[in-house]
C-alpha cells in the first residue's frame, strides 16, 4: 500500500498521501517502526506538542538508548554518532533551547536579508554563463550551485571548499531514509569524519584569527561557556547540511512547477511583488523534506486512540500540505494563495531556523531568471523525482530559457 521508495510514489506521492488521509487511524509503516501521520491537523499538532520529541534521550535510560541503537543500526559510527545523532536537530529541553538560541543569535534575520546583494551578485554570475548555452540542467547546474555557496560564505568557508560541503552533506543526510545498507552507514561515517576534521582545522583559525563570519561568533559562545567544542562542530555541520538539499530540490521542484504552468509563471513574470507568495506556495507544493519522526515521551491519546510512551510518529509534512481539509484545491499550483500556512517548514521547537535564509535563495533566484528570460520550457521529458520518503525533488531537470 506504502511504498515511498518505488518509482510509483516518486511520480506522484500525493495519490497514496490522499489514501493515508481517508484511513480511520494512522497507517503503521513496518520499514519506519512508525504510525504516519497524513492529515494537516495530526501533522501541526504533533510538531507543536511538547511531548513528541526527536531524541530517545527524552524518556529513555542510557543503557535502553543504547539498545535501541543497536537494534536500528546507528551503532559503531563513532563521529556520526558524535556529532549527527547528538545534534541541534536530535536534541529536545533545555540543550535544545540554549543551542537555538545561539544560532538565532547569530543567524538572525537582519543579516540574512544583509546577503541579499551578494546572492544576486553570484545568481546573476551563474545565469551571464548559463543563458549562452540556453539549455542545461537547471538542477545540476544552477540550483545545486547556490545553497552551499551561500551558506559557506556566511559561515566563512572558503569558496572553493563550497562544492565539498554539498557531497559530505548529501552523503550524511542518505542514511536517514529508509532502506539503509552497511554501504550507506560506512558513506555516512566516512563522510563525518572528513566534515569534522575540515571543520576543526576552520574552527582552530577563527580561535587565533576572529573574523565578521558564523563560525567566529560560535566560537565566541564557546569561549563564553555557552556550548563545548563537540556541540560547535555539530552546530556547524548541522548549519551547513541542512540547508543544501533540501534548498536544491525546493528550487528544482519550484521550477519544474512554473513550468508545468505556465500562466503562474507569467503571472509571476507581469507581478514580481507576488515572489514571496510564490516561494511559500512551492514549498506547500512540494514539500523538500516530507517526513521527519517524532517519539512520544508520555503515553498519549491521539484521535481516541491510545499510544504508549516510546511510540514513533511519522510527521508527512508534504501530505499535510496537500490536505484538502485545510487548502482549499490543495492539488492545484497558485502563486496568490493566501493565507498559506503550510508545515514545510515544520512547526513548534524545531521549526527550521535556515527558512529565511532557503526564502531569500528562491526570491532572488526566481525573480533573476525571470527579469532576464521570456521564456522557460523543458527540453526533454517529464523529471524523474528520488525515491525516497525523507526528501523530494527532482533528480535532474532539464530547461531551455530564451533570453530577452
Amino acid at each position: 500500500m506504502f511504498e515511498p521508495q518505488s518509482t510509483a510514489f516518486a511520480k506522484n506521492p500525493y495519490s497514496f498521501y490522499a489514501n493515508l488521509r481517508k484511513l480511520d487511524e494512522p497507517y503503521f509503516y513496518d520499514s519506519a517502526d512508525a504510525f504516519l501521520l497524513s492529515r494537516y491537523s495530526d501533522v501541526e499538532g504533533a510538531a507543536r506538542n511538547p511531548t513528541l520529541v526527536r531524541s530517545l534521550e527524552a524518556f529513555m535510560d542510557p543503557g535502553a538508548v543504547k539498545a535501541e541503537q543497536r537494534a536500528r543500526g546507528w551503532h559503531d559510527m563513532p563521529n556520526h554518532e558524535r556529532f549527527v545523532q547528538f545534534s541541534l536537530l536530535e536534541r529536545d529541553g533545555a540543550t535544545h533551547f540554549r543551542l537555538r538560541v545561539i544560532v538565532l543569535r547569530a543567524l538572525s534575520r537582519r543579516l540574512v536579508e544583509q546577503q541579499r546583494g551578494m546572492i544576486q551578485t553570484y545568481v546573476d554570475q551563474l545565469l551571464d554563463q548559463l543563458l549562452q548555452h540556453r539549455e542545461f540542467d537547471f538542477v545540476a547546474d544552477l540550483a545545486s550551485h547556490v545553497p552551499g555557496h551561500i551558506i559557506g560564505h556566511l559561515l566563512g568557508v572558503p569558496i572553493e571548499d563550497c562544492p565539498q560541503l554539498r557531497i559530505w552533506s548529501e552523503d550524511i543526510v542518505q542514511f536517514f531514509d529508509v532502506g539503509r545498507t552497511p554501504a550507506h552507514k560506512l558513506l555516512a561515517e566516512n563522510a563525518t569524519t572528513e566534515f569534522y576534521l575540515y571543520l576543526s582545522d576552520l574552527i582552530a583559525d577563527r580561535k587565533k584569527n576572529p573574523r565578521e563570519d558564523l563560525i567566529s561568533s560560535l566560537v565566541a559562545a564557546q569561549n563564553a561557556g555557552e556550548m563545548s567544542e563537540p556541540e560547535l562542530i555539530s552546530t556547524c555541520m548541522l548549519i551547513l547540511a541542512a540547508g543544501h538539499g533540501s534548498t536544491i530540490d525546493v528550487l528544482g521542484s519550484g521550477m519544474h512547477a512554473l513550468i508545468s504552468h505556465q500562466e503562474q509563471m507569467s503571472l509571476l513574470r507581469q507581478e514580481p511583488a507576488h515572489i514571496q507568495m510564490a516561494v511559500q506556495e512551492m514549498f506547500r507544493f512540494e514539500s523538500p523534506l516530507p517526513f521527519f519522526h517524532r517519539y512520544a515521551s508520555e503515553a498519549l491519546v491521539l484521535n481516541g486512540q491510545h499510544y504508549p510512551r516510546g511510540t514513533k510518529f511519522g510527521l508527512l509534512y508534504g501530505s499535510a500540505n496537500r490536505d484538502p481539509d485545510r487548502f482549499p484545491d490543495a492539488d492545484t499550483f497558485d502563486i496568490t494563495r493566501n493565507p498559506n500556512r503550510h508545515v514545510a517548514f515544520g512547526r513548534g521547537a524545531h521549526l527550521c531556523l535556515g527558512n529565511h535564509l532557503s526564502r531569500l535563495d528562491m526570491e532572488v533566484i526566481f525573480l533573476g531568471i525571470l527579469r532576464r528570460t521570456k521564456h522557460i520550457e523543458l527540453s526533454g521529458p517529464e523529471p524523474a523525482y528520488k525515491k525516497s520518503l525523507s526528501v523530494r525533488g527532482p533528480e535532474s531537470l532539464r530547461v531551455t530559457l530564451t533570453p530577452k
